[in-house]
């Protein structure tokens, strides 16, 4: 073959070409039916999609709202956790034996008989 026959001859389609190509008919009513029905159910997702992103966008300042509530929460938690902590050594130390002496005297203003009072006092200019 030159290249002038390939240009003359004609192109030639394969079988599998021929068979893809069909051509443009009108949709049967059935076929309009269920064209219809896909419009249809796509549209009504469309439509739920956007109300559950407006609930979403509504939600969204409630729940910014909440974490702020649960850390303050948890801030109190651990402030009453240390105090708890504080309390508990506190108790302890009340009740142990060899500690009571020395409690007894930071709580009461008595003092032993063989201890004196001693009061400090700013000397006087004269």
């Amino acid at each position: 073959m030159t290249a002038r026959s390939l240009q003359t001859a004609p192109l030639r389609r394969s079988t599998a070409a021929r068979r893809r190509s069909r051509p443009q008919t009108a949709l049967s009513p059935e076929h309009r039916w269920v064209v219809a029905e896909i419009v249809f159910k796509m549209g009504l997702n469309g439509i739920l999609l956007m109300g559950a992103i407006a609930a979403l966008v509504r939600l969204l300042p409630y729940q910014q709202v909440q974490q702020a509530k649960l850390e303050e929460v948890q801030m109190q938690v651990q402030e009453t956790q240390q105090r708890v902590a504080e309390l508990r050594m506190d108790f302890n130390r009340s009740f142990d034996p060899q500690q009571s002496r020395k409690i007894m005297e930071e709580q009461t203003p008595r003092l032993f008989p063989n201890q004196r009072h001693i009061i400090l006092t700013e000397p006087s200019k004269k």
